[in-house]
């Protein structure tokens, strides 16, 4: 089988290199930036000199107004859905989860989460729990399948999927430098805990003939992969990955494991049995993977030849 894995597009409408495939994976960030992600880059650049406590869509209220940020936000959803459309138009399975982009977010009964650190990582566990997305996103797509914390199945193939998170969220990795009483720091290692059970609890419906491709809105944390290079961010040189993905790699080591989100990189990488790929960003972010699902092997992994890294 011919499995076309198409990566980050923030707006770009793609343009398909493979002619040969049998279904899509799409690893999120469908949805358009150029309006929203100028603001966001001065963000960066701010946050990164500032000890100030701001959020990003704060940060951009401040600068146009709240009625524009929401028709800033609702042109975004409108070209995501339109990308969507366009790949339903090769009438092939779309294995689909949403990414930070895709204002897919899970609820959250924080109302001020930038009171404390505390309340902030709680928030985004709220957040990145979320397991639907967006109606306007996905209307009239008649082939998407949503993955996100949901087991799939296509011919003979397992599909898991964990969209939604963007940044380190592992308790763990920010005790020392976070302010956490210690009520509160178990509070957040069960909800990192409960988010790798619901992976798991998904992961062990699978059909243990075949492989398994986990389908990453992230890749993981702490590889050559997921390294920020921007020199204006405040994120440069760090790892930006999820450790989420990371840790359910290292225990279940699924066939392949497919993200994106840090658009710096495109290529691939093992972790112990698991061949990991970024599938990197833009229009010619495409990587062709042929999978022979009986024998659980892969014959050939295809990366685009016109990409080039931006």
């Amino acid at each position: 089988m011919k499995i076309l894995i198409i990566g980050d597009l923030h707006g770009r409408k793609p343009i398909i290199q493979f002619k040969d495939f049998d279904c899509i994976v799409q690893i999120g960030d469908v949805c358009d930036d150029k309006e929203i992600s100028p603001y966001i880059r001065q963000w960066f650049k701010d946050i990164k000199n500032s000890k100030e406590e701001i959020t990003d869509e704060e940060f951009i209220i401040q600068k146009v107004g709240k009625k524009e940020f929401k028709k800033m936000k609702g042109n975004s959803l409108k070209k995501g859905n339109e990308i969507l459309k366009y790949l339903d138009s090769f009438g092939k399975p779309i294995f689909f989860v949403p990414g930070n982009w895709d204002q897919s977010f899970g609820k959250t009964k924080i109302k001020n989460p930038d009171k404390n650190d505390y309340l902030d990582y709680k928030s985004w566990f709220d957040h990145y729990l979320g397991k639907e997305i967006n109606p306007k996103l996905i209307k009239g797509i008649k082939n998407l399948i949503n993955c996100q914390f949901k087991l799939k199945n296509f011919k003979g193939i397992n599909f898991l999927g964990h969209g939604l998170h963007s940044g380190v969220l592992k308790p763990q990795l920010v005790k020392k430098k976070r302010k956490f009483t210690k009520k509160q720091y178990s509070v957040l290692v069960k909800c990192y805990n409960s988010l790798l059970n619901i992976l798991k609890k998904e992961y062990m419906k699978r059909n243990k003939k075949f492989p398994t491709i986990f389908i990453s809105h992230s890749v993981p944390y702490n590889t050559k992969l997921d390294i920020g290079l921007q020199k204006d961010s405040y994120a440069y040189k760090k790892h930006l990955g999820a450790p989420s993905t990371l840790d359910f790699i290292k225990k279940y080591q699924p066939l392949l494991c497919v993200g994106g989100h840090i658009h710096e990189h495109f290529g691939k990488i093992k972790i112990g049995k698991t061949i990991v790929i970024n599938a990197g960003f833009g229009k010619y972010a495409q990587v062709l993977i042929d999978l022979d699902e009986k024998k659980g092997k892969i014959r050939k992994i295809e990366f685009c030849g016109k990409y080039k890294i931006k």
